[in-house]
């Protein structure tokens, strides 16, 4: 069954729904399982054991192999067939979580949630090749990615959500295997409504490269080591070596790319500082967001005492604002342009977050719901600001490559953010023996982290290009056509 349709009509709304709910139903298991474990994370820790230096891999396991291996998901997806890959990531997608959900160790629960979010790299890309080769006229294709964008940000409300009721009700155990009845359904439906790979149809996309994927994986996982042993102070020398490592994998990977015909990253992917502010606005967002929310889970149940349910509730007015943030954009970007609502959006951000530092000692209503809700006001727009510039001007033939690049920077971005608050807490808890001194440098730490990335992109911005007119300037006003959206997670 083929739901492509001609250049001048409308897809007939029973061939149009089926490949959106199939295609998007993926999408929603992608983004629901990055922030199902946030409220479960107390109950989970305690009962395998994982202690408070190990705690931050819970959340960072899933996106570092989530980000690391996109670029290799899209490109095996062109190589394969997408429908293909689309289905054995959604196969292993179940077999991990039925893993993670019986796991009874750490490390055995690590090595499953790796396997899960290294599936959804396989799925994500191919979800959204699926969708634009599905759909041919625009008013289908615009209708389509619209539905996919609203799932996309449903996804982690009903993370959130799915993640309080079943740990409550039940374990942190359901909560892993929520995603499974999601994922056989959908592999059922890829059969029935999504057209099946066509090795005519393929593009060359040269020899598929997993050593160079690997060598993201293996930079990124240093890194975070790097930072996760600085904050428990471990000897200089072991920090000093797995920083090596980072430096000595990301020179590989770059080396490697200079030196293959077929890059991962094509060099004028890159070429545009419009799109590395948007890149550099969806990493640093999400470095700086994603953590934040895991914390704050974890402070409303610790010290607040709420249950895992209660602490849901108390934090989705975050991600049911991003939706109604990102409604306004468009207008903003209209008037102001899309540099100066993504750096402004960074730090407006950053000043909403600073009361959270303060949030244990007050009223949830007096201090907490304000920010939450100043915080997803203002990064919304920032983050569609982002995406924009990100994929305004690339060719059709190079749209995969920015869009699994800018869900990259999201979900790496949110994996080293995490570290980064894990170790200053922990730096924290170990000289002031804990308690809310520790949750407050959390917060302090990712406002700092959102300054940064503000400073940058004005930086970026304000560079003279090399014909000499200044870079990024009015961006966004001049944007008449982006290209489909890469739906990154946005700090669920």
């Amino acid at each position: 069954m083929s739901a492509r349709t001609g250049a001048g009509s409308a897809a007939p709304a029973s061939r149009f729904w089926a490949p959106v709910a199939v295609i998007g139903s993926a999408q929603f298991l992608v983004i629901m399982n990055n922030a199902i474990i946030n409220v479960a994370l107390p109950s989970l820790v305690s009962d395998l054991g994982i202690g408070p230096s190990d705690q931050s891999w819970v959340v960072t396991v899933y996106l570092l192999a989530f980000g690391a291996l996109l670029l290799l998901g899209g490109r095996v997806g062109d190589a394969l067939g997408h429908r293909n890959v689309f289905v054995a990531g959604l196969a292993v997608t179940a077999l991990a979580a039925i893993g993670s959900g019986l796991a009874t160790s750490g490390s055995a629960y690590l090595l499953w949630r790796a396997a899960q979010g290294a599936a959804a790299a396989f799925v994500s890309p191919s979800a959204v090749a699926l969708l634009s080769t599905a759909f041919v006229d625009p008013v289908s294709r615009a209708k389509a990615f619209g539905v996919y964008g609203a799932v996309t940000g449903a996804g982690g409300g009903a993370g959130l959500l799915l993640g309080g009721l079943l740990t409550d009700a039940w374990s942190w155990r359901w909560a892993m295997f929520a995603s499974v009845p999601i994922a056989v359904v959908a592999i059922g439906g890829a059969f029935l409504a999504l057209p099946a790979s066509s090795t005519a149809r393929r593009r060359s996309t040269g020899p598929i490269r997993p050593l160079a994927a690997l060598l993201v994986v293996l930079a990124v996982g240093a890194l975070l080591v790097t930072i996760t042993r600085a904050g428990t102070g471990a000897s200089a020398w072991s920090t000093l070596a797995s920083l090596a490592v980072a430096g000595a994998s990301a020179g590989g990977f770059l080396l490697a790319e200079r030196r293959t015909e077929h890059p991962l990253v094509p060099p004028g992917v890159l070429a545009s500082r419009d799109r590395l502010l948007g890149l550099l606005t969806v990493g640093t967002g999400a470095l700086g967001l994603t953590g934040v929310f895991v914390v704050l889970s974890q402070q409303m149940q610790q010290e607040g005492g709420m249950t895992p349910m209660e602490a849901a509730l108390a934090v989705l007015p975050y991600p049911v604002g991003m939706v109604f943030s990102t409604q306004l954009a468009p207008r903003l970007i209209a008037r102001f342009g899309a540099r100066r609502v993504a750096v402004a959006g960074l730090l407006a951000s950053a000043v909403g977050i600073v009361p959270l530092a303060s949030a244990g000692g007050a009223p949830y209503a007096v201090l907490t719901l304000p920010s939450l809700l100043f915080v997803s006001a203002t990064i919304g727009p920032a983050f569609v600001s982002g995406t924009q510039l990100a994929m305004s001007g690339i060719g059709e033939e190079e749209a995969g490559v920015a869009g699994s690049l800018l869900n990259s920077a999201s979900e790496i971005g949110g994996a080293v953010g995490v570290a980064v608050m894990s170790a200053v807490g922990v730096a924290v808890a170990v000289t002031r023996d804990g308690g809310e001194p520790a949750y407050a440098a959390e917060m302090y730490a990712a406002a700092a982290l959102l300054v940064v990335g503000s400073v940058m992109g004005a930086v970026v911005c304000r560079r003279r290009a090399p014909d000499g007119a200044v870079a990024c300037r009015a961006a966004g006003r001049r944007v008449s056509e982006v290209h489909e959206p890469a739906a990154a997670t946005h700090a669920e």
